[in-house]
């Protein structure tokens, strides 16, 4: 499935807000892309927010699931826009009670996400994160959902990296604001 190009239209809007990037981090190789740029800046913080509610407007979700860690941020925002909840996707070991993981390939190596399926309230779900580039960590959480019985609507993320566009595989429709 391709990811849909719904950046911001206006000169004024989200793809104008400067990015900041950090070569060879968390490793060798990476070009890290920190969205705290987005977030230390109001007008940004705001831009990101209203671009994201608009965006995901259509789709017909009862409940979020924020990504470890940025994209709790992002969730938090978007549930309270929505009137709805939100439930987290973190590194293992991080959630209290009884938890369900996955271990996954991402860009840079492999890594294991866990959920809590009581906190999942609702049925219609949309994965929330900050950047997309191979699409593991989203088919991961989707993963865990649907074994607990829940649609995955999509996913919703600020930042698309276009270098893996190519290489992804995704099972659901996904939402960026702006190409990188």
């Amino acid at each position: 499935m391709n990811v849909f190009d719904l950046r911001p239209r206006s000169p004024s809007g989200f793809d104008t807000v400067p990015l900041e990037f950090f070569q060879d981090y968390p490793e060798p190789g990476v070009n890290f892309i920190d969205v705290g740029c987005v977030f230390d800046n109001p007008t940004h913080w705001q831009l990101a927010i209203d671009a994201l509610t608009e965006r995901t407007a259509h789709l017909d979700v009862d409940f979020l699931l924020a990504m470890d860690a940025r994209g709790f941020m992002l969730a938090g925002a978007l549930a309270y826009q929505r009137g709805i909840g939100f439930a987290m996707a973190r590194k293992p070991g991080k959630l209290p009670g009884a938890a369900i993981g996955i271990d996954y390939r991402r860009e840079y190596g492999s890594a294991t996400i866990e959920i809590q399926p009581e906190r999942i309230k609702g049925q219609r779900v949309l994965i929330v994160d900050d950047v997309l580039a191979t699409g593991g960590t989203i088919e991961a959480a989707a993963t865990l959902l649907r074994r607990i019985g829940k649609d995955v609507v999509g996913a919703a993320a600020l930042f698309d990296v276009a270098f893996f566009k190519d290489q992804r595989n995704l099972t659901m429709p996904v939402v960026t604001l702006r190409d990188v």
